[in-house]
């Protein structure tokens, strides 16, 4: 199983510059890249006050020569919000920027306000998503390409340079629903589940996307699920260090209307134990929660770490402490 971690945690507390937000994620995911975490990834969000979501491109350009072999990934990239041809082009700058270190992950966003600014509703997300992959695929195979879809024109036109990575970077997608899984399993090389469905879940969106793989003749695939990480002396004293981030972190997902109909069931309070949806408790018991993960099919998880200290040395301190104690026995070290 591969083990790497989101930043959307390091942007807080928000009372700090965000040049000085910045320069304490760079210096710490520097540190982070020789303790053996397979990659770091970066969330995507517009407009997102009170909150703090430093764009992804330019923020994995700038991580790139301080990360080693650690791999950067976008996490998740909302496709459907931006240029597809733009798009494309980005990526495969980074790629070469990270010498072939970069996986992509999309999915199709769900904020109004995001959607608005960039004249969509909610019922261009899945149609807009598609043809984007499209259209960058066919870019990223260095074809001449015209293309004439419902969000994007192309008449002749062809790339500078393809990615780094051939036939383009790893992709996945982000799924919380049995629609989107099935969608990654059709148009990506793997899967993420998001952070806030249960375990039980995870485990049936699994087997959905085993299934419809299998069922249209391709490779297994990559299967992997985004996990809150609370770790501490017990479970009780893991919640109760993480308690106050995971009040904001519901009412941010409430306030933006996470969940829709056709979801999971989203974990948005404090209803059912903490043990159901995250990776949490004393060091040996996220271990065994990483053993059914990976029981489960996951061979990925990424860690958003809600307990995570405030001061930049300690993050260091704590980022290796879950190497030491978590990563080493689950047998999750990167090499």
């Amino acid at each position: 199983m591969r083990i790497g971690f989101h930043l959307t945690p390091f942007w807080s507390p928000t009372d700090r510059p965000p040049s000085q937000i910045i320069d304490e994620v760079i210096a710490v995911v520097g540190a982070a890249s020789r303790m053996g975490y397979a990659w770091v990834s970066i969330g995507h969000h517009l407009l997102s006050h009170p909150t703090v979501w430093p764009q992804p491109f330019p923020m994995l350009a700038r991580l790139a020569p301080e990360t080693g072999r650690m791999r950067l990934k976008t996490s998740m990239l909302l496709l459907p919000l931006v240029d597809a041809v733009d798009a494309a082009e980005n990526i495969a700058t980074l790629d070469h920027i990270t010498h072939g270190r970069l996986d992509v992950g999309v999915s199709i966003g769900y904020r109004e306000t995001e959607l608005e600014t960039v004249g969509l509703q909610r019922g261009d997300r899945v149609p807009k998503l598609e043809e984007s992959l499209t259209l960058m695929k066919r870019l990223w195979a260095g074809e001449e390409v015209t293309f004439e879809g419902r969000y994007t024109r192309v008449t002749a036109g062809r790339m500078g340079f393809r990615p780094y990575q051939q036939p383009h970077p790893p992709l996945e997608m982000g799924a919380q629903s049995v629609g989107a899984t099935r969608r990654a399993a059709r148009l990506t090389d793997g899967v993420l589940f998001g952070p806030q469905i249960a375990w039980d879940a995870v485990a049936k969106l699994t087997g959905v996307f085993r299934e419809s793989r299998q069922e249209a003749g391709q490779t297994p695939g990559t299967i992997g699920a985004s996990r809150a990480l609370i770790v501490g002396p017990s479970r009780e004293a893991a919640a109760t260090a993480a308690r106050a981030y995971l009040e904001k972190t519901f009412a941010m997902y409430r306030a933006w209307e996470m969940q829709e109909s056709t979801m999971m069931e989203l974990q948005l309070s404090f209803d059912v134990p903490l043990e159901s949806w995250t990776v949490c408790g004393a060091p040996g018991e996220c271990v065994e929660t990483l053993g059914r993960a990976r029981a489960m099919g996951l061979d990925r998880i990424g860690f958003t770490i809600y307990s995570l200290p405030r001061e930049a040395k300690a993050r260091v301190e704590y980022l290796q402490m879950i190497a030491e104690e978590i990563l080493r026995p689950a047998g999750a070290l990167a090499t």
